[in-house]
């Protein structure tokens, strides 16, 4: 051996000690980090929620009136809370979707929406408690039906118990149509209008009061299938009361009228009662829903429509289609800000029977002078003209006596200044509709509710409710051959299975080794 390689042996350091201290404090720093950062983490979990709706519809996320709603000073500046009662068993096929939808309302609402989940059949207990309370007004449907039970009492004296009191069965949620089979199927849902109706509802307490012309209008109040039952029930879903009155007795239109409401007047009105008419339409934050029947010519009341811009015309809207006439109308929901269409923008529909044309004067100078603003809301589809000889058969265009497009089937009317915030809730509102028959129980289509529901809330200053539609059901279909079948059930049952078995033998093997 060299003497190099000695003396280098010799001069090499001595090993350093090991500073077990700080090797210990570094570890329990690390540690006291750590669970630092997990309770930081436990702490924002429970205090920071934040969920997300992955359906590709957004099902489950609620519309922005009704998160309007919610937020409003007429629930969160409340003395009492208000308390819903979802009665879901959880048997039923909608137990998971209304469950869901509850819990948003119960997240949004805050500390002034108190919501109790109840299972009738598995907490019987409690459902007799419940129906004890409110047994008089759900007649003992508890323990047959799901429902919801609003509470915004805040005065449970007997006089006053069901001011503020709403009941609402699960089965007026469902949205059915029948299929080619003949049968009654579930085409979506109307969890949230319907919800969200009767929460206002319960909230305002006392229903407001709309007056039917009754000696004007075509109605029979009696008849099952009569257009009565249809906006009886859409008003009464928005705590609205359709009061029948009679012009030609009366002196002034009541003043609890929150509006007056026309369908199909057959007859003209008199002199004294166009004056009647009138003296309403003049005070502040009037409203005024009418709908029209083609047939009839009421000319105080066309001269009255026509001093505010809209004029109904003698004519029928129609189209020559393969060499058929065609009476059916399609039209378009009409884009405009006061929002009467929100959530219809664009959409078609349908309407059937006897439909005229409405002409409308917007931006008129003489108009806008009077502080009038007149707008289209529906407008016939292209291919449609309206025919003024339309008792001839074979009709065809005639540019020098029908009607071009654009051809409307709705507009409204506003009176007074609405641009100015002092005087937004004094101006008159009014609604004409060319056709009456598209309210008929038989032809009345989702769509069309819709827009009748649209209109009343506008005409009633309820724009947070307007735009809340149904959700449609979405089914999807996977057509197989029976090999098909075959091959995914041998994947199931055996080929999964064997899978799971050889990963587990091999991690049993590998740890073994």
């Amino acid at each position: 051996m060299s003497k190099e390689s000695s003396s280098s042996k010799e001069m090499a350091p001595p090993p350093s000690p090991v500073k077990r201290l700080g090797i210990g404090v570094r570890a329990l720093t690390q540690l006291a980090l750590a669970f630092l950062v997990l309770i930081c983490a436990f702490y924002l979990g429970m205090t920071q929620i934040w969920r997300k709706d992955l359906t590709q519809g957004a099902d489950f996320t609620l519309s922005d009136t009704t998160v309007k709603l919610l937020e409003s000073d007429q629930l969160q500046k409340r003395e009492q809370p208000v308390k819903i009662i979802a009665a879901l068993r959880k048997t039923s096929p909608h137990y998971a979707r209304l469950r869901t939808l509850a819990e948003e309302y119960d997240r949004l609402g805050g500390d002034q929406l108190e919501i109790d989940y109840l299972d009738p059949i598995r907490d019987q207990d409690r459902a007799l408690e419940v129906a004890n309370i409110y047994g008089s007004l759900l007649k003992d449907r508890l323990f047959s039906d799901d429902l919801f039970i609003i509470d915004a009492r805040t005065d449970t004296k007997p006089e006053s118990a069901s001011a503020g009191l709403r009941y609402l069965p699960v089965d007026q949620l469902l949205v059915k149509r029948t299929d080619t089979k003949k049968q009654r199927r579930i085409v979506g849902y109307r969890d949230e209008d319907y919800l969200s109706s009767s929460l206002l509802s319960a909230l305002e307490g006392k229903p407001r009061r709309m007056y039917l012309l009754s000696d004007k209008s075509d109605l029979d109040v009696g008849d099952t299938n009569s257009p009565w039952l249809v906006l009886t029930e859409a008003l009464a879903r928005q705590n609205v009361l359709l009061i029948p009155l009679r012009i030609s007795e009366t002196e002034k239109i009541p003043e609890d009228a929150e509006g007056v409401v026309l369908v199909a007047p057959q007859y003209d009105l008199e002199p004294k009662e166009m004056a009647t008419l009138v003296e309403y339409w003049e005070r502040p934050n009037s409203a005024i829903f009418a709908t029209l029947d083609p047939s009839a010519r009421p000319e105080n009341l066309r001269a009255f429509f026509r001093q505010h811009g809209i004029t109904p015309r003698n004519d029928r809207i129609l189209a020559v289609k393969n060499g058929r006439t065609e009476t059916q109308v399609n039209a378009l929901f009409m884009p405009y800000s006061e929002s009467i269409n929100e959530g219809l923008t664009d959409k078609a529909t349908t309407f059937e029977g006897k439909i005229s044309s409405l002409e409308v004067r917007e931006n008129a100078e003489d108009l806008a002078t009077q502080r009038i603003q007149c707008i289209p809301l529906i407008e016939a589809a292209t291919g449609y003209w309206g025919e003024t000889d339309y008792t001839q058969p074979n009709p065809s265009f005639d540019d020098n006596s029908d009607v071009p497009a654009p051809l409307y089937l709705a507009a409204y009317v506003i009176k007074g200044n609405a641009n100015a915030d002092e005087t937004a809730d004094l101006v008159s509102k009014m609604i004409i509709i060319s056709t009456s028959d598209f309210l008929h129980p038989e032809r009345l289509r989702e769509e069309q509710l819709d827009f009748t529901k649209n209109c009343m809330n506008w005409l009633l200053g309820r724009e947070e409710l307007m735009g809340i539609g149904p959700r449609a059901l979405e089914r999807r279909k996977l057509n197989l051959i029976p090999s098909e079948v075959g091959f995914l059930q041998k994947i199931v049952v055996f080929f999964i299975p064997a899978g799971l078995l050889a990963f587990g033998l091999f991690i049993w093997n590998t740890r073994r080794a």
